[in-house]
């Protein structure tokens, strides 16, 4: 076994959970991993399966806290493999229980994103909202991240634009019925507060003018903070 599959392994990440068993195990799985320097670089390297954990646990859990709350009639299961859904979810409420599906996809800076984590584990800190600055070719590549602060404003709108992005890629694409999308987004730089404070469009107005006009062949569409401070529910009715 090696480095990156010792911390964690894929019956553990399928195993069928309750919304707050969820979201506690996922905290204690964290937790553990970093309380070692080797465990820790693998969680911020996101090597092998840890990777699942920050891209689709997390939303998912966020998900399922925000939508089911405290209840131990839904179970969430994570399913690892190159089928059309990252999870599968079993609700008990009704007679006889149903089954629901789930894709989840970041809204993220792409290989930015693994400089940003790189130099926050080589140095301990990174700035999160600096420009990464390339130079060089191939092997010989340098990254620098340089103290410096990037607008509100640009912060604000390259967010947006990572969503719609995020969107895009998953239109046009075919889903087993009742399968929602969650997109996973920085809500730390995009918050309902800060598109005030800016006078841009609310979220919602955004959402219904950049991504249901999307063909997004998806029942539903989720919006779910990394910082748990925004989470929507948007109903899809194109879908067949």
């Amino acid at each position: 076994m090696n480095m990156a599959t010792e911390y964690i392994i894929k019956d553990e990440i399928e195993k069928e959970r309750t919304p707050s068993e969820l979201q506690s195990w996922l905290s204690q799985k964290v937790e553990n991993i970093c309380s070692t320097q080797e465990g820790l670089k693998a969680f911020r390297l996101q090597k092998g399966l840890l990777k699942k954990l920050t891209e689709e646990i997390s939303p998912l859990a966020k998900f399922g806290e925000h939508k089911f709350g405290n209840t131990n009639q839904v179970l969430l299961k994570p399913v690892m493999g190159n089928q059309r859904y990252d999870a599968i979810v079993i609700d008990k409420r009704t007679e006889p229980a149903t089954e629901t599906y789930i894709e989840v996809t970041q809204a993220h800076e792409g290989k930015n994103d693994y400089c940003r984590r790189r130099e926050l584990f080589n140095k301990s800190y990174s700035f999160a909202k600096a420009p990464v600055i390339k130079t060089g070719k191939g092997k010989n590549i340098q990254v620098s991240i340089p103290p410096e602060a990037t607008p509100v404003e640009e912060g604000v709108e390259n967010e947006l634009k990572r969503i719609v992005v995020a969107a895009e890629k998953k239109a046009g694409k075919d889903y087993p019925t009742n399968t929602s999308l969650i997109i996973s987004f920085d809500d730390a730089e995009l918050s309902e507060k800060r598109l005030e404070e800016l006078s841009y469009p609310t979220i919602d107005d955004f959402v219904k003018k950049e991504l249901l006009p999307l063909d997004l062949r998806f029942s539903h569409l989720y919006l779910a903070g990394k910082a748990n401070k925004v989470f929507r529910e948007y109903l899809i009715t194109k879908q067949d």
